[in-house]
């Protein structure tokens, strides 16, 4: 089945484009740009983990009796393994934290990313919806925090491959304008559907970086797919005609990305 189905609906606005998975339950309502700073992710995401470390001490605490039962040496033990994953969790967490907050390489390990993310993300998202936080920007404000960790985490002195993955809702000016750079920058640049289609480019290209552009529902997706693998910056589009359609970039900040991985233009000129 295709990444993209045509809209049924009837409302205005919506008849003319494809719209992607991620926008099927679209209601044609247009409810303006997205701009969310860090803040709904971090603190959603530390609400949850607390959450989460709490359940599992009451978890042990209820089950306490039961393993005096069965073994006196049972209750310390199934303690000093939950305040063990207790530590560990929020140790882990807080490296995430610093690092989007800093800008500055605070984790063990780039490795730690990936299990970070799937240690808050869910939870984080089904608060934020709990609490009347929007998709669009609990996904926005995940993109910003993921950038500056990607940023930090980014390897020294290493030669990138640098891939760039355009959506194709993408005005066709910026388009070409982006497929231009190519004569500038060392990149690739590939216009893809959705998600199966930008996984496959990125298996075909192998590259060590990777710039997303698209909007905050398929980045999202995309960065929990590849983002432990390489780095990865999301640049979120503009959808002045809603989802799916004619949509646009800041291309000041699309250059400001690739000259991040890249350098800039005068030392591709030198």
């Amino acid at each position: 089945m295709s990444h993209f189905k045509q809209y049924q609906g009837g409302l205005t606005g919506s008849e003319d484009r494809n719209l992607g998975d991620e926008w099927l339950d679209w209601d044609g309502v247009d409810r303006g740009p997205v701009n969310e700073g860090k803040a709904i992710f971090i603190a959603t995401s530390a609400l949850f983990t607390l959450f989460a470390c709490s359940c599992l001490a009451t978890f042990v605490y209820l089950i306490t009796p039961r393993l005096e039962l069965w073994h006196p040496a049972l209750p310390p033990f199934a303690w000093i393994a939950s305040v063990a994953l207790i530590a560990t969790a929020i140790v882990w967490y807080a490296q995430l934290v610093a690092t989007s907050l800093t800008g500055k390489k605070i984790l063990f390990s780039p490795l730690l990313i990936k299990p970070l993310y799937d240690l808050t993300f869910a939870g984080a998202f089904r608060l934020a919806h709990a609490i009347g936080v929007s998709r669009d920007r609990i996904g926005h404000s995940f993109i910003k925090v993921s950038n500056s960790v990607s940023r930090a985490a980014k390897p020294r002195f290493r030669e990138e491959n640098l891939l760039i993955l355009l959506p194709r809702c993408l005005k066709k000016e910026q388009l070409q304008e982006i497929n231009a750079l190519k004569e500038i920058y060392p990149l690739t640049v590939h216009t893809v559907s959705g998600g199966e289609l930008a996984r496959k480019k990125v298996k075909e290209v192998r590259p060590t970086a990777v710039i997303g552009v698209a909007c905050e529902r398929d980045l999202v997706s995309g960065i929990r797919d590849v983002g432990s693998s390489f780095s990865v910056i999301g640049i979120t589009n503009q959808r002045p005609e809603g989802p799916c359609k004619n949509t646009l970039i800041d291309m000041d900040m699309l250059i400001r990305s690739i000259e991040f991985f890249v350098g800039s233009q005068k030392n591709q000129k030198t």
